[in-house]
């Protein structure tokens, strides 16, 4: 495996690792700051897509 696809995944499971806290956290915010992590989820899906995309193209 080359350092491409190495630090493809590697951002890939830091990514996937937030996304998953954001989510554990979400049930104890106020409605406000679900609204805002919402917003912050919806954005660490759309980096994750990216690397997914980036890391299809890199095999």
């Amino acid at each position: 495996m080359n350092s491409d696809v190495s630090k493809l995944l590697h951002d890939l499971r830091s990514k996937c690792s937030s996304l998953k806290s954001a989510a554990e956290l979400f049930k104890d915010c106020s409605a406000a700051e679900r609204k805002e992590m919402l917003a912050l989820m919806n954005a660490a899906a759309g980096e994750i897509t990216k690397t997914l995309e980036a890391l299809t193209k890199a095999l």
